[in-house]
């Protein structure tokens, strides 16, 4: 998939997270996916795997709007 640069350069705003439900509720808020990646952590023999979602806010879409929902 090809990247599109132009769309990337309007985003004003990143977030980051863990959890699924959070960045579900980001999306409905207007939010678009950008990225979604795992990161290791822990001892080297039991690794500890966390899924990350990275949102982005289109500075198109106006004023930043942040879930009402506290996480």
């Amino acid at each position: 998939m090809e990247k599109d640069n132009k769309a990337l350069e309007k985003i004003a705003h990143l977030h980051q997270t863990q959890f699924f439900k959070e960045a579900n509720t980001y999306i409905s808020e207007g939010w678009i996916l950008l990225n979604i990646h795992t990161t290791d952590s822990g001892h080297p023999v039991e690794r500890d795997q966390h899924t990350v979602f990275t949102l982005g806010w289109d500075s198109d879409k106006g004023e930043v709007k942040l879930p009402k929902y506290n996480f």
